[in-house]
């Protein structure tokens, strides 16, 4: 079969309202020939740097250059390996940048990796930028938050429930660059159907934005659209960090190529065993051993076969011993390597939680969240414009208050008709006029 995916795309990316610089980077290839994407595929990349002044910047950006160039470039024997090949020579790159330059040392990012071709999605991952797909009105976490909070959740020293009373938000335990060596995750493949969704992005817009109202966004608008209210919004909350999105809509998908031993249409990932999965492990076996020596033990007595029962006894003993758990520990990475930020929408942060405690899984899709019911979106934005058009009355913002009321009373009346998508784009026009206001004053004076 010759015929090639229909995908649209569209990403932004948006320095936020209280850094002065933006280390976010993206990075968009797409296939020209139909063979080119059998097989390497579409390539969309969101990498997140930091490490303070201009290191976080230029480690964002080596991801981005190097990545996609080492991905097409390369040799493999599937999509999943040119991957964690291409990551791993980011990760090569940002490291000997670092090496060659002390001012450099200890600079990272996030990235994370999403690639279309015939064997479907496929996701590489390092840190907390996420990879979302929303299919038929429910949005599913592809990725897995490598971040304190999400660790303790896995390595059991922490519940969905209470994680947030005793671990901060956004100190991420994994990133490109500190170390030459760092584990990457590779998910999937992930079956494409048409009318499928993907959404990359960057910290910035999930600290601000739920994940009901990415996933009603995305249902509403198209890709160009969205991704700009996304941001908007975003920033109309505060814009603590920079922000950055791609959003890919799939049209149409020629059937996804299975391979043996591969369900190609059912979301898959094969993680490694979790040092916590590992210990278990090794503690169900010794205590086997244990029971088989002291068992041993007492046969070699009652046939007064007293220095084998004594051997048998202490071997059984010492399996016991060290079949005990050790408490786990978190990996410690170098201080750059982390990053925290503080969230200043409440509201927020408790939505993030309910949806962590509802749907936290341990293997991908790491959550799910139904976004069919639009509005509870549609009051947010109606809120966010009563309040933006107050203060451009009161503060004389030069913005034209006739357009702003038409487009009002379109989104009322499109609301109340119960043609949402047409209510949210009426909504998203009215917060884009007012924040391009916001933008121009704030930033005119940085």
């Amino acid at each position: 079969m010759t015929t090639p995916p229909v995908v649209q795309y569209a990403s932004r990316t948006d320095v936020g309202m209280r850094r002065a610089a933006n280390q976010d980077s993206l990075a968009v290839r797409m296939c020209s020939e139909f063979a080119e994407w059998q097989s390497c595929g579409h390539l969309f990349v969101v990498a997140d740097g930091m490490g303070g002044h201009a290191v976080g910047d230029l480690a964002s950006r080596i991801t981005v250059e190097t990545l996609p160039h080492a991905y097409f470039k390369q040799d493999a024997i599937s999509v999943e390996a040119r991957l964690r090949q291409s990551i791993f020579a980011a990760n090569k790159a940002i490291n000997d940048r670092a090496r060659e330059n002390r001012e450099f040392e200890g600079m990272g990012t996030t990235c994370s990796v999403l690639s279309l071709s015939n064997r479907g999605a496929v996701v590489g991952h390092v840190g907390d930028s996420r990879v979302y797909r929303l299919r038929r009105g429910v949005l599913q976490q592809l990725t897995f938050d490598h971040s304190l909070q999400w660790e303790m959740i896995r390595l059991g020293r922490a519940t969905a429930e209470n994680v947030e009373m005793f671990h901060p938000r956004n100190v991420i335990t994994r990133c490109l660059g500190p170390d030459l060596h760092v584990p990457i995750d590779v998910e999937g493949p992930f079956s494409v159907e048409t009318g499928d969704i993907f959404l990359l992005c960057s910290d910035g817009l999930t600290n601000h934005v739920s994940d009901q109202e990415v996933g009603a966004i995305l249902a509403s608008l198209p890709p160009t659209e969205s991704s700009r209210l996304l941001i908007n919004l975003a920033n109309c909350r505060g814009g603590t960090d920079n922000s950055t999105v791609i959003v890919v809509q799939v049209e149409s998908y020629p059937p996804c190529v299975p391979t043996p031993g591969d369900a190609s249409v059912i979301p898959v990932a094969s993680p490694e065993p979790t040092p916590a999965a590992r210990s278990r492990s090794r503690s169900r076996l010794l205590i086997g051993l244990a029971v088989c020596c002291l068992v041993g033990a007492v046969a070699a007595v009652l046939f007064n076969q007293m220095v084998w029962a004594g051997a048998a006894g202490v071997v059984g003993i010492l399996c016991l011993f060290f079949s005990r758990q050790p408490r786990p520990v978190v990996p410690s990475l170098p201080a750059a390597a982390l990053e925290v930020s503080t969230i200043d929408s409440t509201t927020n942060v408790q939505e993030e939680c309910s949806a962590l405690r509802s749907s936290f899984r341990t293997s991908s899709p790491y959550r799910s969240v139904d976004c069919k019911n639009v509005e509870p979106l549609l009051t947010v934005l109606s809120e966010a414009q009563s309040e933006l058009v107050q203060a451009a009355r009161d503060g004389q913002w030069k913005v034209d208050f006739d357009e702003l009321n038409q487009l009002g009373r379109q989104a009322r009346s499109s609301q109340q008709g119960q043609k949402s998508e047409r209510a949210v784009r009426a909504w998203a026009r009215i917060l884009d006029l007012l924040m391009k206001e916001i933008y121009q004053r704030v930033r005119s004076q940085s």
